[in-house]
């Protein structure tokens, strides 16, 4: 065997030893990525209980006081500056001047917009809006005056959350745009909620 063939065979085993490290590197780092992007939509998937005070704003608010709103949802953030929402909220208020209260039951999707902040990116202020629809239906001597109606519901929202390592605790202030009240003795209003959550990733 030649001196040139013997170098040429011996640079191409030393090319093709060279080259198992870099191809097993490449594949532990593309496994890594898919675990890390795996492990990634995993946690941002979150289940929260969220309460806090509700109110309607005109006829409506009128003829109501003040009540609770229980809710939970489910959210995403499938992109860094967007998260996704559904949820089904229920609240009552009590009538001003008459025995029972409005009972309200809603299910709607929102939107959400806003940076990650903090060292862990841990941090979530944002703004959102969506769509949802509600059944109205007044209880006890309320519905004498007052009808069942399903209304449209247009919420806009602002809070802020924040990851405390796989628990997420925020707040939220809302104003909900109601549609198609049929009542009868309340013809318009919307709807302001304050509230808190807390829920955990899955």
């Amino acid at each position: 065997m030649s001196f040139k063939k013997s170098w040429g065979l011996g640079a191409i085993a030393a090319a093709s030893l060279l080259a198992v490290p870099a191809l097993a590197q490449d594949r532990d780092e593309r496994i890594f990525d898919a675990d890390e992007a795996r492990r990634s939509l995993t946690q941002d998937l979150n289940v929260s209980v969220s309460g806090g005070l509700s109110a309607f704003t005109g006829d409506l608010g009128a003829e109501t006081v003040a009540g609770g709103f229980l809710g939970v949802q489910a959210s995403s953030r499938p992109l860094p500056l967007l998260g996704v929402e559904l949820g089904y909220e229920g609240s009552r208020n009590a009538f001003e001047d008459i025995d029972g209260g409005l009972w309200r039951h809603n299910v709607g999707a929102l939107a959400k917009v806003g940076p990650e902040l903090g060292v862990n990116r841990n941090l979530r202020p944002f703004v959102g809006a969506g769509v949802g629809v509600s059944l109205l239906n007044p209880s006890e001597t309320g519905e004498v005056p007052f009808d069942n109606d399903v209304i449209t519901e247009v919420p806009f929202a602002a809070g802020v959350e924040y990851d405390l390592g796989g628990i997420t605790a925020g707040a939220r202030a809302s104003y909900r745009l109601l549609g198609g009240e049929n009542l009868g003795a309340a013809e318009s209003g919307n709807i302001v909620n304050l509230g808190i959550q807390v829920g955990g990733a899955f």
